[in-house]
């Protein structure tokens, strides 16, 4: 009999571990594709051109969104019943630190910067921003008041119970390509001290994912040595 009781705990256990994977999954792609097409509308109406704004070379997809819809969820899953203006604070405060984390973590990782701040207006340093600062806050308001609720009954679908193979799918396709999308942009660090590969992994991505490609897909990159773009397009004398 306890053996049968072990067994069931198991299998929700299980099934609890699952669904909170399921959800949490979800909710990164949905907030990193609609911070993808945020920042990319933001880019073409601020600068009158379409700024690729994905962090996977493969998706589009912000993986700060992303991450940072994430961090939002699980810091206010349970904060339905506390005021829009705590929530506002709260969700401020997480993203400026969020934006800051990632970009520190950028720059001594890459020796690169992918957004600078401190040439706009009401800036600290060059990767908090106050205003955008205050749309994480709106965006926290909105998420845990509107959106969420709406998609909540589909994300706590149960998934052990139908067919989730194309989810599984999904998954690795995601994982991989993020994966790779890291390796070569290491890969891009590496070669601004030395050009030379070193193992047939060196090479496959050197040839597939050069300094001019990484730059196409992430065009405000910019060197923390030199302060310019990695890869600067020659022009013809």
């Amino acid at each position: 009999m306890e053996h049968i009781i072990s067994i069931k705990n198991e299998k929700i256990q299980k099934e609890e571990w699952a669904g909170t994977f399921y959800r949490l999954f979800w909710i990164y792609v949905i907030c990193g594709v609609e911070g993808f097409l945020i920042e990319s509308i933001w880019c073409w109406i601020d600068f009158h051109e379409f700024t690729s704004r994905t962090s996977n070379l493969f998706f589009p997809i912000s993986c700060i969104w992303g991450f940072g819809g994430v961090l939002l969820h699980l810091f206010t899953a349970k904060e339905q019943e506390n005021s829009k203006l705590y929530l506002f604070v709260k969700c401020t405060v997480l993203g400026a630190l969020f934006e800051f984390l990632c970009g520190y973590l950028g720059e001594h990782l890459l020796e690169a910067t992918f957004w600078d701040y401190s040439t706009m207006p009401l800036h600290i340093g060059k990767y908090i921003n106050l205003p955008f600062c205050l749309v994480w806050g709106g965006i926290g308001v909105a998420w845990v008041w509107k959106i969420y609720p709406l998609i909540r009954r589909k994300l706590e679908t149960p998934v052990l119970t139908g067919p989730n193979t194309a989810m599984r799918v999904f998954l690795v396709f995601m994982v991989c390509s993020q994966v790779l999308t890291g390796a070569a942009l290491l890969r891009m660090h590496e070669r601004q001290s030395r050009n030379v590969e070193e193992n047939i992994v060196e090479y496959v991505l050197d040839q597939c994912f050069p300094d001019q490609t990484l730059q196409r897909y992430f065009p405000k990159m910019k060197s923390t040595v030199t302060g310019e773009k990695i890869y600067i397009q020659e022009t013809k004398s």
